[in-house]
């Protein structure tokens, strides 16, 4: 069980990250409402970042400190649970987690279950996770992505815009825990059979679903679902080409977020 002060202390670290990005708003929200909604926000997915904790250490406790590379998030669904309505884990789950795996088409998917507390309320997280099974080789790894650039998609009007560099998705790995190296260093991203290029890294899905939740809440009584349908490519800070940021698009009445013309975050 997570204490008051360990859970306010988080929500601090992931809101001052979240603070950043959000100041960066096109439609110019003032100081105050940004760090508002960046503590909203963090409060939000709080315990789906807690929960991951608990699956990493599952996955490195069973499979070796290197399984948690190359793991690439897919989706995530929250939802708040009466007491006493625990799901079955079952004996072979330690800490509350139960983990569910299956390979398709050259890929390991993975679906975590993970039941916790968190100021005070009992809730279940579902994290769905995937990696690339197949050896590395351009052929196989352009023919599988996981992701893959789209075009066609028209950004709803509307929608607020905001700047995400490499820094923020550093300073939220630190605040997360989730030191994943797609997200870290250049080029890997692609390797794990995502869309990004050379020099980019891909945001979490965690940091983007905080983002959405910042500016649309959930209903209470509702699940919230976040899927990721797409990677968020951050370019590496100090490229010589473009713009050395992503530039995302979040529909403020439904909370989806998309990366120029392609999806990344659908709220269902």
């Amino acid at each position: 069980m997570n204490s008051p002060s360990s859970c306010d202390d988080a929500v601090e670290r992931l809101a001052a990250v979240l603070d950043g990005v959000l100041a960066t708003a096109s439609s110019g929200h003032p100081g105050c409402q940004a760090r508002r909604r960046a503590r909203r926000g963090a409060t939000a997915i709080l315990p789906a970042v807690q929960a991951m904790h608990q699956v990493q250490g599952w996955v490195r406790d069973c499979w070796g400190e290197a399984a948690w590379e190359g793991l690439v998030h897919r989706r995530c669904r929250m939802s708040v649970r009466p007491a006493g309505d625990g799901v079955a884990l079952g004996t072979d789950a330690p800490d509350g987690v139960s983990i569910r795996q299956v390979e398709r088409a050259g890929w390991e998917l993975i679906q975590a279950t993970v039941e916790l507390t968190v100021t005070g309320q009992h809730w279940r997280v579902i994290h769905e996770l995937a990696r690339r099974t197949l050896p590395p080789g351009r052929d196989a790894i352009e023919k599988r992505k996981l992701t893959a650039p789209e075009t066609g998609f028209d950004t709803p009007s509307g929608s607020v815009f905001y700047r995400l560099a490499d820094t923020d998705v550093a300073a939220w790995a630190q605040a997360s825990g989730d030191r994943n190296p797609i997200h870290l260093l250049p080029g890997r991203a692609a390797e794990a059979g995502l869309s990004a290029g050379s020099g980019e890294v891909v945001a979490h899905g965690l940091l983007l679903g905080a983002i959405s939740l910042a500016l649309v809440q959930s209903s209470p009584l509702r699940q919230t679902d976040l899927v990721f349908i797409g990677s968020a490519d951050v370019p590496e800070s100090g490229s010589s080409a473009g713009e050395s940021w992503a530039t995302l698009a979040v529909d403020p009445a439904s909370g989806d977020i998309t990366q120029g013309r392609r999806p990344v975050l659908r709220r269902r």
